[in-house]
């Protein structure tokens, strides 16, 4: 089955990778100017996720775009699926950080409020 594809539909994936690109400039200089990367140990990396989601869609789309041979389209479907599992394992990760510093944050509220 031969899939259309358009150049218009490369406009949401590019916009998400620019997205992406201008807010980890801004966590950037936020995290310098209050030194949060000290205080927070594990830093998350979640300001690069809408850029891998856009590149895999991207590279999917691009090869059959530009009409490239069987075997250049199975080589980027390959390269999209592998960058499409990294990505799915940076949310679990990034979900995993938010979560246990969210209980820490918890925790240590409940026990200075249970202490006193």
């Amino acid at each position: 089955m031969q899939l259309t594809v358009h150049w218009g539909d490369l406009w949401v994936p590019v916009s998400m990778m620019v997205l992406s690109v201008l807010l980890s400039l801004v966590i950037r200089r936020s995290r310098s100017s209050r030194q949060a990367a000290a205080r927070w140990r594990s830093r998350t990396y979640w300001e690069w996720l809408p850029f891998l989601f856009g590149l895999v869609v991207v590279i999917a789309e691009l090869s059959r775009l530009l009409e490239v041979p069987d075997p250049g389209v199975a080589i980027a479907d390959v390269v999209a699926r592998v960058l499409a599992l990294t990505t799915v394992f940076m949310v679990f990760r990034v979900l995993f950080i938010l979560f246990a510093r969210g209980g820490r944050v918890l925790f240590r509220r409940r026990g200075a409020d249970g202490g006193s």
